[in-house]
C-alpha cells in the first residue's frame, strides 16, 4: 500500500510539474509575442577603405614615417661608426699583433650583431604602433559607423570584407568617411628613440 502510494504521489507531483512547466512555456510566449523584435535593417561599411582613404590616416602615416626616419638615422649613424671601426681594422692587421687584431674583430662583430638586434627591435615596436593605431582609428570609425546607420534606420552592421552581396543603398561607407575626416580624431604617434 505503502508504495503505491509513493508512486501515485510521484504521477501527481510529476504531472504537476509538466502542468506548471505549461503554464509558464505559455507566459513566457504570450510576454515574448507582446514585445516585438525589430526588423533587421542592415548597413554595411567599408573600415578598411574609410581607414586607407582619410586624411586622418594618411597624417598618421606622415608622423610614422618621420619617426621611423629619425629612428633610423640614428641606426645608421651607429652602422657607419661600426663600418669606420672595420675599415681602420683592417689597414692596422699588418702592424697588430694577430691575437690584439682578433679581439678588436670580436668587439667589431658583436657590435654589429647588437646593432642588428636593436634594429629588430625597433621595426617590431613600429609594427606593433602601426597596429595600435590602426586599431584605435578603427574602433572610432565603429562608432561613427552605428551613429550613422542608427540615423538611417539600420540596426545591424557588417564590415564590407565580411559580406558576398549587397544592395548599395545598404553602403555607408562614404558617409562614415566624411565624418570621420570632420572628426578630427588626434593620433599620437611616439616612437623610442634611445634604441
Amino acid at each position: 500500500m505503502l508504495k503505491l502510494t509513493k508512486n501515485l504521489f510521484s504521477v501527481v507531483l510529476l504531472a504537476g510539474v509538466f502542468s506548471f512547466g505549461g503554464i509558464a512555456a505559455h507566459d513566457f510566449s504570450s510576454a515574448f509575442a507582446a514585445e516585438k523584435i525589430p526588423v533587421a535593417k542592415a548597413a554595411v561599411i567599408d573600415v578598411n577603405q574609410v581607414l586607407n582613404t582619410s586624411q586622418i590616416w594618411k597624417d598618421a602615416e606622415v608622423k610614422m614615417k618621420g619617426r621611423v626616419a629619425d629612428v633610423q638615422k640614428l641606426i645608421n649613424v651607429k652602422r657607419d661608426a661600426l663600418k669606420a671601426q672595420a675599415d681602420e681594422l683592417k689597414r692596422q692587421k699588418t702592424i697588430l699583433a694577430p691575437d690584439v687584431f682578433q679581439q678588436k674583430a670580436k668587439a667589431i662583430g658583436a657590435g654589429q650583431r647588437a646593432l642588428q638586434r636593436e634594429a629588430q627591435v625597433s621595426n617590431a615596436k613600429v609594427r606593433e604602433l602601426l597596429n595600435q593605431v590602426r586599431g584605435r582609428l578603427k574602433g572610432v570609425i565603429v562608432k561613427i559607423s552605428a551613429k550613422v546607420a542608427s540615423e538611417k534606420g539600420m540596426n545591424i552592421g557588417f564590415d564590407r570584407n565580411n559580406v558576398i552581396f549587397f544592395d548599395d543603398a545598404m553602403d555607408i561607407t562614404n558617409e562614415v568617411l566624411k565624418r570621420f575626416n570632420a572628426s578630427k580624431t588626434k593620433v599620437e604617434i611616439t616612437v623610442d628613440k634611445k634604441k
